[in-house]
């Protein structure tokens, strides 16, 4: 880096003197050069002049970047000619500013021939887009990345878009089959643009984009933008920058950009629907608008092309990383904007798939911000899910336009993903049942880890949105059946009754608001619950609960800690190898074992099978039974005897097993008491939803 210091007002007359003095000797050699031809004359020093006003002229634009570069770190406002706006305040004295940010005259030179090869690719000149893709490294250099959007401007930028869209509108009007073809096109050039903005607004690098650019970029995005020979048509500036930023869905754009840009779309789109009461977001078979320049993605389960909606291209470019993410959503005001206003708006699109995507990577961390937000947003979806609830006489929950509610069923199962990663706060919060939090105070300090404040009765109405999307419940399930198995097996390789029993009556519970949420969820959209509930039952077939917990023998040093990931590396990975024993021991032929799962009808009853069988297999890994007439057990090995790893009993070994441990452990006692406590959960669920006649955010 290389500083200076300069006196930002003094710079300014210092390059207009230098500009206005270049044009004078520019001038003053014009009219030298017309006399002398007069009289058929020339002079050498006619020419010098004209060199010596052109190279004045040359150096006023760097001359005025030095003073713009120090009114940008003074954040003082000024006109199209470079003077403070009245009632700016000028900095007193010399201001530090990083010469490293001043482009070379060959880049911006460089930059200027390239620009206009956007303008003309836009229009469907091949040979210009062939100069561009020779020009596509460029673009991840700073220097040249910011000099060319400085020449496109804001208005240039967003223009390309607009005419992208005139092409493939008059493609599809054609009906020739050339649509797809300038799609692709589009897509290039497009992303290549997406390359060169997330470059230039990089606050890491020397050179980039000023406030003024960005200040611009913000007015021209709610501007409208005429779209090239449409009869006047016309569409809004962000809607074009939606579609640079959907051409290249994975560019690591900065936090900055998402802080300044990316909040100002979302509130311009909070904006544009107050003011319209319209949705801008046009598809293909809408003739009288702009089609989206590139292929739009269709959303989960439908073949229906997605609509051109620029927010949605923003979250899927922040959803690339927590960082970003969380730049994005961490305003409680747009987030419920996107979450709950929107809604109509989603319903039109990918049904939120793009927002979960942004929301899960912005909230599935254990650092504080992902804690907070994620709290934040049980919050805002519970109070959405509120007006649509009532618990009947029956105390069966009814849900009231529930298609409403789908609106937004592309985000329940990153929504289920989400939650799944803090089960540790969801359960202590049923435990300590932690009134609604103001938005200052959503998260704890604990041992000096943030914990999650979640209010329980938002929680339960969060499950009886997310656990009706199978994908969304299974992810709750799997996190929870994590946890319990995890706390389980360190409470019985450390011998801890207290902390046993703390685990299976509150993890019990937690589990008991889960399958009552997923009952609810079910019965109260029409749905068979006992039917919809296979999948569950066959968690348990496969034998989740039955194997000890991956590094159990480490428990307290890298044990639980170790998993980064609930299900991926603590359940999946850990219990594949029992999956295929247990189907052999159910698989049709009798026994105690096949016949417990036969009557397993419902999720309750599958889930105290599946915490039998953590007990079971934690209590033999762990040594953790009474050892009287071991010796001549089937299901035995070893001198002196101990029992085998449940996994590699048969059937008939297995369920000698079972009888003995249950004289031999605290196995129906520990069991007994998680069945109770599911029952709790479920009653608690039904209390909560009961409740709700009290505006959401009541203290209870």
């Amino acid at each position: 880096m290389t500083f200076s210091s300069i006196h930002a007002g003094e710079m300014h007359q210092l390059g207009s003197g230098v500009q206005n003095a270049g044009k004078s000797l520019t001038e003053c050699a014009a009219q030298l050069r017309a006399i002398l031809n007069e009289v058929e004359l020339t002079h050498p020093g006619v020419a010098a002049i004209g060199r010596v006003g052109q190279w004045l002229t040359d150096q006023a634009p760097d001359l005025y970047r030095r003073r713009d570069l120090a009114y940008e770190a003074e954040q003082v406002d000024v006109d199209v000619f470079g003077n403070p706006l009245p009632g700016a305040a000028l900095p007193a004295g010399m201001t530090r500013i990083d010469e490293a940010r001043l482009i070379p005259a060959a880049v911006r030179a460089e930059a200027t021939r390239a620009a206009p090869l956007f303008t003309s690719a836009a229009r469907g000149d091949a040979a210009a887009l062939k100069q561009l893709t020779a020009l596509k490294n460029r673009l991840s250099d700073p220097q040249f990345a910011t000099a060319l959007l400085e020449h496109l401007g804001p208005g240039g930028l967003l223009t390309i878009p607009a005419a992208m869209g005139t092409r493939v509108r008059k493609s599809l009007d054609a009906d020739d089959d050339s649509a797809a073809a300038v799609r692709r096109q589009n897509h290039d050039v497009l992303s290549m643009l997406s390359k060169a903005l997330a470059t230039a607004t990089d606050p890491a690098a020397h050179a980039r984009l000023g406030r003024k650019f960005l200040e611009e970029l913000k007015r021209q995005g709610r501007t409208e933008i005429p779209a090239p020979d449409m009869g006047g048509l016309t569409n809004p500036g962000y809607w074009s920058l939606g579609q640079i930023l959907a051409a290249a869905p994975k560019q690591a754009y900065s936090e900055w950009f998402m802080k300044t840009i990316g909040q100002d779309m979302i509130r311009w789109d909070r904006d544009y629907l107050k003011q319209h009461r319209t949705r801008f977001l046009p598809k293909d078979t809408d003739v009288y608008n702009l089609p989206a320049p590139t292929e739009t993605r269709p959303f989960q389960g439908s073949d229906v092309i997605g609509a051109a909606d620029p927010i949605a291209a923003l979250l899927t470019v922040a959803g690339t990383s927590r960082e970003r993410a969380q730049a994005l959503l961490d305003d409680r005001d747009l987030l419920k904007y996107l979450m709950s206003d929107r809604r109509p708006q989603w319903a039109m699109g990918d049904r939120g798939e793009s927002l979960g995507a942004a929301m899960e990577a912005a909230m599935k961390g254990s650092d504080a911000d992902s804690k907070r937000l994620v709290v934040r947003a049980t919050q805002i979806l519970a109070d959405d899910m509120k007006p649509h609830v009532s618990v009947n006489d029956s105390g069966e929950v009814e849900i009231n336009d529930p298609s409403d509610l789908d609106w937004l069923s592309g985000m329940r199962d990153n929504m289920g993903r989400i939650l799944a990663e803090h089960t540790d706060d969801m359960v202590t919060s049923f435990y300590k049942n932690y009134k609604r939090a103001q938005d200052h105070e959503l998260i704890g300090i604990v041992d000096g880890r943030p914990i999650a404040e979640f209010h329980p009765p938002d929680i339960d109405l969060v499950l009886l949105d997310v656990a009706s999307d199978e994908q969304g419940y299974q992810a709750l399930l799997f996190g929870q059946i994590a946890h319990m198995r995890g706390r389980i097996d360190q409470a019985i390789a450390t011998h801890d009754n207290t902390f046993l029993r703390n685990v299976i009556t509150n993890d019990s519970k937690a589990l008991g608001h889960l399958l009552e949420g997923r009952k609810q969820a079910l019965v109260g959209r029409g749905r068979e619950a006992d039917a919809a509930d296979a999948a569950f039952r066959k968690v348990v077939e496969a034998g989740i609960g039955l194997v000890p917990v991956p590094f159990a023998g480490q428990v307290g040093k890298v044990g639980v800690e170790a998993a980064s990931s609930l299900f991926e590396n603590f359940v999946k990975d850990g219990y594949a190898k029992a999956g295929n024993w247990l189907v052999e021991q159910t698989g049709h032929g009798g026994g105690k074992t096949a016949k417990g799962f036969g009557v397993a009808a419902s999720d309750q009853k599958a889930a105290e099978q599946m915490m039998r069988q953590m007990l079971e297999s934690s209590s033999v890994a762990h040594g953790y039974y009474d050892r009287d007439g071991l010796e001549k057990q089937p299901f035995v090995e070893g001198n002196p005897p101990r029992v085998k790893a449940p996994h590699q009993m048969t059937r008939y070994e297995y369920d000698n097993f079972v009888s003995w441990l249950d004289r031999h452990s605290r196995v129906p006692d520990d069991f007994g008491s998680a069945q109770t406590k599911v029952r709790v959960g479920a009653d608690e669920f039904q209390i909560n939803l009961k409740g709700l006649k009290k505006k959401a955010g009541d203290d209870d």
